[in-house]
């Protein structure tokens, strides 16, 4: 049976620890910080093997799973290939990584390993195996056989198991994988803070953010999601003051927003979102540029004023 271990227990590495735990696949899991050791006992089995540090992992699993930071993934696949050598030789070795190809395993692959790259596109705000439900994630075989078809099997048995489904990334995606990950942050991190500038001005108003932003927000993805079906087409649905060039009302709110006690709280992001539409709407055909133009010059000059 093929068995997997996990480096790294943040909320992406716990999930999935969670997800394969539950189904009897998980072999071990390393994290350094001891803290996330001891929240994850909480969620994993009694039994799982932790470890503290790569140096203490005895042996490699069937597929070892990178759910570490962008930028130290090419660091532990050194520490790997130092720690274990020539044992990797035909191991999986693959990384979560959205914004990095496989290239980033370099050290592990040098040793034998076959590598990949599987990114679940999704928002992990707390570590749970629904994370997973339905989700796609985004892979990168290795481009030789029997290697890719050794990879695709391990992929599929993680996947599925999870629930998701597979998506093989095009070449042209894997050149510019970093706008990949970048639909991802205007996906979930943008979407949240966008909220959370709405919830702010809702209470400077005095309306309670609970009552009255859920409606709205669900309708508003509603309809945003349904415009993904005439994407290019002009038809993305936008509605308010920016989508009729409506300045006026838009100097109200900017008014509003300079008699707040700390103004630039609300008041840079709301003007930097709005040039944002403003342009997006012309582009979709939604106002002219006459429109967009007056829209943007009047948040520029409330931005330096």
């Amino acid at each position: 049976m093929q068995t997997f271990g996990i480096i790294g227990l943040g909320k992406l590495g716990l999930s999935i620890a969670i997800g394969l735990s539950t189904q009897g696949r998980l072999s071990w899991t390393m994290n350094r910080s001891l803290e996330q050791r001891n929240a994850a006992k909480f969620l994993l089995s009694v039994s799982l093997p932790m470890y503290p540090s790569l140096s203490s992992i005895k042996e490699p699993a069937s597929c070892m799973i990178l759910a570490v930071a962008d930028n130290a993934i090419a660091e532990v696949s050194e520490q790997l290939a130092a720690h274990f050598g020539s044992r990797l030789n035909d191991v999986i070795v693959m990384h979560c990584s959205g914004a990095k190809t496989r290239a980033a395993l370099k050290a592990c692959e040098e040793q034998g390993a076959i590598t990949m790259s599987l990114h679940p596109y999704q928002t992990f705000a707390m570590a749970t195996a629904k994370n997973f439900k339905d989700i796609p994630w985004g892979i990168e075989y290795p481009p030789i056989e029997p290697f890719r078809t050794i990879a695709e099997q391990f992929a599929q048995d993680l996947v599925y198991t999870l629930g998701g489904k597979l998506v093989t990334l095009s070449q042209e995606t894997l050149a510019h994988k970093p706008l990949y990950h970048a639909s991802a942050v205007f996906s979930a991190n943008y979407l949240n803070a966008l909220v959370g500038f709405a919830a702010q001005s809702a209470v400077q108003a005095g309306i309670d953010p609970q009552e009255f932003l859920p409606q709205i927000l669900r309708r508003a993805l509603e309809n945003a999601i349904a415009g993904l079906k005439q994407l290019g087409t002009g038809k993305f649905p936008l509605t308010g003051p920016i989508s009729r060039g409506d300045t006026d009302t838009l100097r109200e709110h900017l008014a509003s927003f300079r008699a707040l006690p700390n103004p630039a709280e609300i008041l840079r992001p709301y003007c930097l979102i709005g040039i944002a539409t403003a342009e997006f709407a012309c582009a979709q055909g939604v106002i002219d540029a006459t429109k967009c133009k007056a829209v943007v010059e009047l948040f520029e000059q409330a931005l330096h004023s």
